[in-house]
């Protein structure tokens, strides 16, 4: 069996990676996706995990910049802002880059403790892919839904702090 080509980290796409990964703490705190959305490129592909239980929910892969930007300020500016997401873990491939986190807060009225991974894939300073992977747990009293406590001690150190006085003006 072959063995995967594993490549060292593109710095520069690792600086992009953590750009848009601080846009998008910035969005998931104050409902501002602008610093995000600036980082895509024309032609980017985005796979999110948005509840099928929502009413118009996007499905499998959204392509384009436009796509994104008309479902980041409408549906996410709406729903998404009042949480914290911390960058607790990060790996690279070549322009590959991984960002493993956590989020606590609120979203869209519901108090939430959960992991998210974020694949981003950086090709000409601009983000050409996204994948996010989410630990949604079921909405129940048992899921540890609702506890922001929950799972706080799977990290032991945050790589990527959320600090609004940071956030680009």
């Amino acid at each position: 069996m072959a063995r995967p080509e594993i490549a060292p980290p593109d710095e520069a796409a690792v600086e992009v990676a953590v750009a848009a990964f601080a846009g998008i703490q910035r969005g998931a705190a104050t409902g501002d996706w602008d610093d995000f959305l600036a980082l895509l490129a024309e032609e980017v592909r985005i796979m999110i995990p948005v509840p099928s239980t929502e009413v118009g929910a996007p499905e499998g892969v959204l392509r384009g910049k436009d796509v994104a930007r008309q479902m980041f300020n409408s549906r996410h500016r709406e729903k998404v802002r009042g949480a914290v997401l911390e960058g607790k873990r990060l790996a690279a491939n070549g322009p590959l880059v991984v960002v493993e986190s956590r989020v606590e807060g609120t979203l869209d009225t519901e108090v939430v403790a959960n992991h998210f991974v974020f694949v981003f894939e950086v090709a000409d300073g601009e983000i050409v892919s996204m994948y996010e992977y989410a630990s949604w747990t079921a909405k129940g009293p048992q899921s540890g839904w609702g506890d922001p406590t929950f799972a706080r001690d799977a990290f032991d150190t945050t790589a990527l702090p959320y600090d609004p006085a940071a956030a680009p003006a």
